[in-house]
């Protein structure tokens, strides 16, 4: 697939033949991008520097929901909470409360509203709070279990430019989740070593902050060093803020001096400006310039860079900028490497996206009979020739995802390095990266960033107050598309039938699939009962070509025959399905499907509408988004049924969101909204 062209002057690998002045690099030096295009073959293998800097406590929604063309504030595939209010409409002691700007604050004791939103404060994130606002699923209680409001503050492009800036050039992963529903020390271990040790088994159960220490099962830095791999950690470890994950681990701890594990894993870089950040930039700077690089490297920031809402996105984008332009000392090494920009947990922060969580009982998953994860979103942006051009990729990763790349990164190269410790659930459920990137389309040389020099400092932010809202209104997300990377999976959802027994039992039977020729690996789906009962959401793991169904209760106790019920999954995929069983819509159905046009040859959603009554149904779909020409109107005889096909999906970018309804009964309604996947790229909806 051809990427945009992202900055001006930026060059593509076919434009490279004939370009004989290279990329000019931040230090004038040229001829790299022929070099580089010289020898490439297409794949992963292409890219010999794998650079991971996972910063600190912030949710997508917090820094991207404003952002274009991502799953942000402009979602309309949401789950509903109790009493039928939007996700985002969160409730709030008494009242409800919005997401709310931080730069748009009251300015207690006249302190500057911007500076305000740079200076926000910490929140509680730790096992049992996240766990509460998560709520098994149901998203509802962030300000009680946070303790504050703030837990629904958020940035916008003015507040954070260096980070929109990264999204509208590289690729922003809008489904990337965190890995536990705990704190910086759980997600951390993830990232480093792919599990908790939920068993115990080996110094685990690592499920709490303050928790991780004495760890004894291998990290991926040492399945490298078995490998073969070069790797190296770049940190000040007496300034590191405790996120150099290594150090939880007891081989790294005790490991003698000299030895691979203490030069590579605990060691330090020289201390020659006086800024911890400003090492480590001039150490990648020096290793690049020397042509000493690893092929694998983590970078671990201090306190004040690492975004931390103790410190502030001005300063964690200033150490960002810094690494990116060490990386591009040699633009050679810039233009042969991968640079994941992630973040360990969401602190306190919304988001509305339900993570997928586990089937009760799934081995590895669980501890003290709760999920471990996934936890909420969390920022990841890949910063690489092969992810240019502003891309989204809406496929689900978590911290484990990072280490499944290097695997087949590390395959590619002939030097395979595993994790073992990956659980069989997250593999199945979480993709490997892969599909952030066109290895073979690559964009070379850096584009345009702005300015982070004016950097802020923790000591200016500590006599601040912390910013209150002063408005309460859905936020208004940045209007416009993105071209979407193709996902793995193309769920489905229908009400399949109603099931009516003695005595007032009456059960709604949902059937769902993960089917077509895109469904190549594992999805999840939730069921939500958005009204009559109470319980759920019910969770379910489809397989490649998979199907379940499930029914749900809607009789005597449950509803008395009334029903109301939501399927969610990935990339916006939602099913709604509203009625009365005891009213004539129990003799009407729909069926969507997935279908080659006969008139386009271009995949298609077909609804196949059947009245089972004795007397004639008008069905009425109406596009909620996406497609034009209004409703259209569908007259079914008793017995009968039609079925129309929506050739227009295709023209609008494989999306779809329609509601059919029956003039028969006003009490029965069903929403399909989701996107047809092809294997091909696409736009976000």
């Amino acid at each position: 697939m051809a990427l945009g062209a992202g900055a001006a002057g930026a060059t593509t690998v076919a434009g490279a033949a004939s370009a004989s002045a290279g990329v000019q690099g931040a230090d004038g030096r040229t001829g790299a991008k022929s070099a580089v295009a010289a020898a490439a073959t297409g794949t992963i293998a292409d890219a010999k520097h794998i650079v991971i800097l996972m910063q600190e406590n912030r949710s997508f929604d917090h820094y991207f929901g404003m952002l274009r063309g991502v799953r942000g504030f402009a979602d309309r595939a949401t789950i509903r909470l109790s009493g039928g209010n939007s996700v985002f409409n969160q409730p709030n002691g008494l009242g409800r409360q919005y997401p709310w700007q931080f730069s748009a604050t009251a300015p207690a004791g006249g302190a500057d509203p911007e500076r305000l939103a740079q200076c926000n404060g910490d929140l509680a994130h730790g096992w049992n709070d996240q766990h509460a606002a998560w709520n098994n699923g149901k998203l509802d209680a962030w300000v009680s279990a946070k303790g504050n409001v703030r837990t629904l503050g958020y940035l916008k492009r003015d507040d954070i430019p260096f980070h929109y800036a990264l999204a509208d050039n590289y690729t922003v992963c809008d489904a990337y989740f965190c890995s536990a529903l705990s704190a910086t020390g759980p997600n951390r271990t993830y990232h480093w070593s792919g599990t908790i040790d939920p068993g115990g088994t080996q110094g685990g159960p690592a499920y709490d902050g303050g928790d991780e220490s004495n760890l004894r099962w291998q990290t991926y830095a040492e399945a490298l060093e078995t490998a073969g791999v070069s790797w190296k950690v770049y940190q000040n470890a007496a300034d590191n803020y405790g996120d150099n994950a290594l150090a939880y681990f007891t081989q790294f701890a005790n490991a003698p001096a000299g030895s691979a594990l203490r030069t590579k894993g605990m060691g330090s870089v020289p201390q020659t400006t006086g800024r911890t950040p400003d090492d480590i930039a001039a150490a990648l700077r020096a290793d690049v310039v020397a042509g000493t690089l690893p092929q694998v490297s983590w970078v671990v920031a201090d306190q004040a860079s690492s975004e931390h809402p103790y410190a502030t996105p001005a300063d964690g984008a200033h150490f960002v900028h810094m690494v990116v332009d060490a990386l591009n000392a040699d633009p050679a090494v810039y233009n042969s490497s991968i640079l994941f920009l992630n973040y360990d947990e969401n602190d306190g922060f919304f988001d509305h996206v339900p993570p997928p969580a586990p089937p009760s009982g799934t081995t590895g998953e669980f501890y003290g009979g709760k999920p471990i994860g996934l936890g909420f979103r969390v920022p990841m942006i890949a910063i690489s020739p092969w992810s240019r051009g502003g891309w989204v990729t809406s496929e689900v990763f978590d911290h484990t995802s990072v280490l499944r790349f290097l695997e087949v990164w590390s395959a590619a190269i002939g030097k395979p390095a595993t994790c073992p410790n990956i659980s069989t659930w997250r593999r199945a459920v979480c993709g490997d990266l892969t599909s952030a990137f066109d290895f073979s389309a690559p964009v070379f040389g850096l584009p345009s960033l702005p300015d982070t020099s004016s950097t802020i400092g923790m000591a200016t932010c500590a006599p601040l107050p912390n910013p209150a809202p002063v408005t309460n209104a859905l936020p208004v997300q940045e209007t416009g598309t993105r071209p979407a990377r193709a996902l793995p999976y193309q769920p489905n959802a229908n009400l399949d039938h109603l099931e009516f027994g003695a005595a007032g039992v009456m059960k709604v039977w949902i059937s769902m699939s993960n089917t077509g020729t895109a469904a190549k690996r594992s999805t999840h789906l939730a069921a939500y009962a958005n009204a009559f009962r109470i319980g759920g959401p019910w969770q379910y793991t489809l397989a490649s070509g998979g199907s379940t169904s499930d029914y749900f209760n809607c009789g005597t106790g449950y509803g008395d025959g009334q029903y109301d019920l939501t399927v969610v999954g990935p990339n916006r995929f939602l099913r709604r399905f509203t009625g009365d069983a005891t009213k004539a819509g129990k003799d009407v159905a729909v069926t969507a499907s997935y279908v080659t046009s006969t008139t386009t040859g271009k995949l298609a959603l077909r609804l196949k509408l059947a009245n089972a009554g004795s007397s004639a149904v008008t069905f009425t779909v109406t596009p909620n988004a996406y497609l034009s020409g209004g409703a259209r109107t569908y007259s079914v005889a008793a017995g009968a049924s039609t079925s129309p096909v929506f050739e227009a999906v295709a023209d609008a970018g494989g999306w779809y969101d329609l509601t059919v309804t029956v003039g028969s009964d006003t009490t029965w309604s069903q929403r399909f909204t989701g996107h047809l996947e092809t294997g091909a790229a696409s736009v976000t909806g």
